[in-house]
């Protein structure tokens, strides 16, 4: 195990495969800035599958438990599930789970994808009309498939997890229609409010609709019940009574969870990031195409964590102004995967 300075140990690595995604979510890649001459990262510049395992297997000794795939949108990468099963078999990764639109995600591919190993999925679907969907993602908007996807992760899963980023004054009117579709179903919905990532998406406190404002107005309809939270997790989870479905809110605007952060984020050229909201890069890739560099890695790494103080999202409104020095440009939530 290895702690930074707030004593926060390592344990989760986030890694998106590509930087590329079909959807042009407003939050996350607006059509505006992500179009057809947006450069993307080239093939050559993209980890392997091989590199990525061995990058799992030499940080497993300092307490990795958990990967998340994510991109862009992660099945994009063809053959994924071979990286799943070299996580899981080679690198012996405790809990591997993939994150993605779902407008991919065939049975064939949710089938493949267990035979290898994964543990759990989870489907980003921010609205239930079509009209809010196109709002929210007017690119490739094929709600027909992710429906059909989020049915196949509970069959062959017997559970699914879907998040809903909730955008005041934009698809918050479709927090009701969106619980109220999957009540019956084995899903943990995930309310997350909408946060500053990254510097194209136009954020705005006054477009936040908090956890609290949604939790109130479900339970003007329904009685919710708590569910204990793992120490580790990121969200506060509820059952509404009488009802399979379960909720869950992830509140890094009003409710920051900094101080239990044990998570680093690998961009698919290979740069590690400490936090969410980071600014600099540490660059992985070198270590493993450059195989001199492999001895040192361990001690590189070592030094990055253990310097590790980022609390972004606890220091957001209070630094003095003209002293904030998360003003500088944030990694783009496409490029490191949320």
């Amino acid at each position: 195990m290895i702690k930074d300075k707030l004593e926060r140990q390592f344990e989760y690595l986030r890694i998106s495969v590509t930087d590329k995604c079909n959807f042009r979510c407003i939050y996350c890649m607006p059509k505006e800035i992500f179009g057809s001459k947006h450069q993307f990262l080239k093939k050559n510049e993209l980890l392997t599958y091989e590199e990525i395992i061995e990058v799992a297997k030499t940080l497993k000794p300092f307490g990795l438990k958990k990967i998340r795939l994510t991109g862009g949108e992660p099945l994009l990468r063809k053959n994924i599930e071979y990286l799943v099963e070299g996580l899981k078999k080679d690198a012996l990764i405790d809990e591997v789970m993939i994150t993605t639109n779902g407008s991919l995600l065939t049975k064939e591919k949710l089938i493949s994808l267990k035979k290898g190993g994964l543990d759990s999925v989870t489907i980003s679907l921010d609205a239930s009309s079509k009209k809010v969907r196109n709002i929210m993602n007017p690119v490739n908007s094929n709600h027909v498939l992710v429906s059909e996807a989020i049915d196949n992760v509970i069959t062959i899963f017997n559970s699914v997890k879907v998040n809903m980023v909730v955008i005041k004054g934009i698809n918050d009117k479709e927090i009701m229609p969106m619980l109220e579709k999957f009540l019956d179903k084995n899903i943990e919905l995930r309310f997350i409010e909408y946060m500053d990532v990254g510097e194209s998406n136009n954020w705005s406190l006054d477009n936040v609709f908090t956890s609290k404002e949604t939790k109130d107005l479900i339970e003007k309809y329904f009685s919710l019940k708590k569910i204990p939270d793992l120490i580790d997790s990121t969200s506060e989870k509820w059952a509404i009574d009488n009802y399979t479905l379960n909720i869950a809110f992830i509140s890094s605007i009003s409710k920051p969870f900094c101080s239990e952060c044990n998570r680093g984020r690998l961009s698919a050229n290979g740069n590690f990031y400490t936090c969410l909201f980071s600014e600099k890069p540490y660059d992985f890739s070198s270590y493993f195409r450059n195989k001199e560099n492999n001895l040192s890695f361990n001690n590189y790494f070592t030094k990055v964590w253990s310097n590790r103080d980022d609390q972004y999202s606890q220091l957001r409104f209070v630094s003095k102004p003209g002293k904030n020095k998360n003003k500088k440009n944030k990694v783009e939530m496409s490029y490191i995967g949320g």
